[in-house]
């Protein structure tokens, strides 16, 4: 019987047919860097075990919502239509996965369960803005952007460019599902689902940012490399605006280029060096086998 994993491959070589051997290899690659070196089984277990640190429908919640923009904007603009009668691609039930899945994330970088004080940290960052409105640069954004109404209207009328393009979008989700699950039960299950929405919303903010009416591939491929750029970065850092170097007398740092990996010394830093020899850029890992 195959394994999960054969699954995977059987299925990349099928999309390799019709799409872009490069931009999948490249794809893969950052999957499978965030499943060597434990990434996602370290936001899996956040996932598994979180505790909401504000409660839905409580007054924090609303105090929390209605000093962010971004949130009210999407809350006033998004239409959020039961499934069966559902026609917009993207709408607010969409987006609403968004911010839980940059809470896993700064969960899993702080190393604990995030208490309300954390979600006003996350909510006020302007992380998500920088996310939505710069995908893969989120990073190297210091001001955080202006998101206007119009933002999530035009979100709004998005559609897929054809049906090849929301073919890639639900096979990688597929491929995505068997190289990082062992076995797919109900936890793992609506895990998938969630990060699919996430996904889906990041697409939609690539076709924004391009000025499209349509997602097309290169959308949905840069979608699923931001989405694995977030979980690789340490977003506590941008949340928590700490500009001293974080001293660690432990850990390793990786590139993503070459997979060579340095051990650190006492007193060294993961900010004391910036790229790999090869040109890749370094990751911080607290193992070589984490997971």
């Amino acid at each position: 019987m195959p394994s999960r994993n054969d699954l995977g491959e059987y299925g990349l070589k099928k999309l390799k047919k019709e799409y872009s051997n490069e931009l999948l290899d490249d794809l893969m690659v950052d999957l499978q860097f965030l499943i060597d070196f434990g990434y996602y089984d370290s936001l899996f277990k956040v996932y598994a075990d979180w505790k909401e640190p504000v409660p839905l429908l409580s007054d924090i919640s609303t105090k929390i919502a209605e000093k962010n923009n971004f949130l009210v904007f999407a809350y006033e603009t998004l239409r959020n239509i039961p499934v069966k009668f559902l026609s917009d691609l993207i709408d607010y039930d969409t987006f609403s996965f968004f911010f839980p899945f940059l809470e896993w994330v700064y969960s899993m970088y702080l190393e604990r369960q995030l208490g309300p004080e954390d979600v006003e940290r996350l909510f006020s960052s302007g992380v998500g803005e920088k996310i939505a409105l710069n995908l893969l640069n989120f990073d190297k954004i210091d001001k955080t952007p202006e998101v206007t109404p119009e933002f999530f209207q035009k979100l709004q009328k998005l559609k897929w460019e054809n049906r090849k393009t929301k073919k890639i979008y639900t096979e990688l989700d597929k491929i995505m599902t068997f190289f990082v699950f062992k076995h797919y039960r109900i936890t793992e299950c609506s895990f998938d689902i969630r990060q699919a929405r996430v996904i889906l919303f990041l697409a939609g903010c690539s076709a924004i940012k391009e000025e499209k009416w349509k997602i097309d591939e290169s959308d949905v491929f840069t979608a699923y490399k931001t989405f694995f750029k977030i979980i690789r970065t340490d977003i506590s850092k941008l949340i928590d605006g700490t500009n001293s170097k974080q001293r660690v007398s432990h850990g390793y740092l990786v590139c993503d280029k070459c997979n060579g990996y340095y051990r650190l010394k006492e007193g060294e830093s993961p900010d004391d060096f910036s790229k790999c020899q090869c040109g890749g850029e370094l990751r911080y890992v607290k193992s070589l086998d984490n997971g």
